[in-house]
């Protein structure tokens, strides 16, 4: 059997191992995006979970010494990343230690916070909500003809919060700027003592204290990226959904796209998940108050964010291959079938100049890309116009910060070369026989 051949019948495995037969056959079967195609309303079956074994070919080995290198060189205890090309998963491999102290090594199955991927998640369930006609992206947020005209968020400071939309919180320009360094979402010690509440404060409990407060500029003026405002879009998703952001999610997203292992995470070490990894602080990181307790130090990854608050702004975790997975059934090309429509697909990137994507971080005529950062973990996803999706997902803080994976996109440059090699030539004719 070619080398060629083994590469495709590797592909084909990790992806029956990974979303099961049906979604297998949508993986590998190019099909036309449908918008308006039925989706299986089931969850496939659970099956065994994707090893490094499946994907330990000589033509990876390149690649596979690229990313240890990058591992080591910017001192990472752990990453794991996927791969597709034109709608066909390729690679998915572990590198490194989920967990340092057990000596557990990076599979990849473990899942890892990819914090504002989160986002991605998010602005694909709006879309989906307003395909569903259960709200429109022009929707007044708050005052009483708003979606949240709840009484708990009656109280607004400045008039102009009753213009914000919809898009302007997809798009990150509804009025909040955090470019002094402060991010409601990360002031919950200081918000509990202005409210006058315990910690930890809740979503509700954020928005109350950012609606007592004025706005930074002017509705749609421009994008200024806002933590909150994708918090905000969390409780809208349930107000439109009538159920929890989470739930609604897992149901009209992920299960249809056969995918069981993405959901919100948690904060201390002893509540991850069986299959996740532990995350650790750049070295010398000083310990921060734990976000239910003042009087307790912990590292700002095991403790000091409330993940499950982050929620919709950044607290989901999933497998390189689920993230992979799922911008493939937003990017739409025509080898998979989408779960939005081209026109939601389109309105996402195609936003007006002077405004941020909905959901993406950044989109130009070469790549769309998604990044994310928190102590202890650092994510990119990108789909670019050649064919190539990837994400990287380290459990390991860089300091670079919310530049690293931009860093990431550097060294995945080099991988992607040389997969390329591994896959020209003969590959075509090796992979029909």
């Amino acid at each position: 059997m070619s080398s060629k051949r083994k590469i495709f019948y590797a592909a084909c495995a990790a992806a029956v191992a990974a979303v099961g037969v049906a979604a297998c056959l949508a993986l590998f079967v190019p099909r036309a995006c449908g918008g308006g195609e039925e989706h299986s309303p089931f969850p496939l079956p659970q099956l065994p979970p994707l090893t490094n074994e499946m994907f330990a070919f000589p033509e990876f080995e390149k690649g596979d010494s690229l990313v240890r290198n990058f591992l080591k060189r910017w001192k990472l205890n752990g990453a794991s990343l996927a791969i597709a090309k034109d709608g066909r998963l390729l690679y998915a491999k572990g590198f490194g230690y989920a967990d340092v102290e057990q000596q557990t090594e990076v599979t990849p199955g473990h899942v890892f916070r990819i914090a504002s991927g989160s986002k991605l998640i998010t602005a694909a369930a709006v879309m989906k909500l307003a395909e569903e006609g259960k709200l429109s992206l022009s929707d007044r947020v708050f005052g009483s003809d708003g979606i949240l005209n709840d009484s708990v968020f009656g109280r607004i400071y400045d008039a102009r919060v009753l213009q914000i939309t919809v898009k302007n919180l997809l798009e990150h320009s509804a009025g909040w700027d955090v470019s002094n360094g402060d991010d409601p979402m990360f002031m919950g010690c200081a918000i509990a003592e202005k409210l006058h509440i315990p910690v930890p404060v809740g979503v509700d409990d954020i928005i109350r204290f950012a609606l007592s407060k004025p706005l930074s500029f002017d509705v749609g003026d421009h994008s200024s990226y806002s933590n909150l405002g994708y918090a905000i879009l969390g409780r809208v998703v349930e107000k439109a959904a009538g159920g929890a952001c989470e739930d609604y999610v897992q149901q009209a997203l992920l299960l249809p796209m056969g995918i069981i292992n993405m959901r919100l995470g948690n904060s201390y070490p002893q509540h991850l998940y069986a299959d996740e990894v532990s995350y650790y602080d750049a070295p010398n990181a000083p310990p921060v108050a734990a976000f239910d307790n003042l009087h307790s130090l912990v590292p700002k990854c095991r403790g000091g964010y409330d993940i499950r608050m982050l929620g919709a702004a950044g607290g989901w975790v999933a497998s390189p291959a689920a993230l992979l997975r799922f911008v493939l059934c937003i990017d739409g090309r025509p080898e998979m079938p989408d779960i939005l429509s081209l026109e939601s697909v389109d309105r996402m990137v195609c936003n007006d100049s002077i405004y941020d994507p909905l959901g993406w971080r950044t989109v130009d005529e070469r790549r769309w890309m998604r990044t994310g950062t928190l102590a202890g973990t650092s994510v990119a996803a990108v789909r670019d116009t050649s064919g190539w999706c990837w994400v990287f997902i380290t459990n390991t803080s860089s300091k670079k910060g919310a530049d690293f994976p931009f860093i990431v996109e550097g060294m995945m440059s080099e991988v992607l070369g040389t997969m390329e090699s591994a896959l020209t030539g003969n590959a075509d004719s090796a992979l029909e026989h």
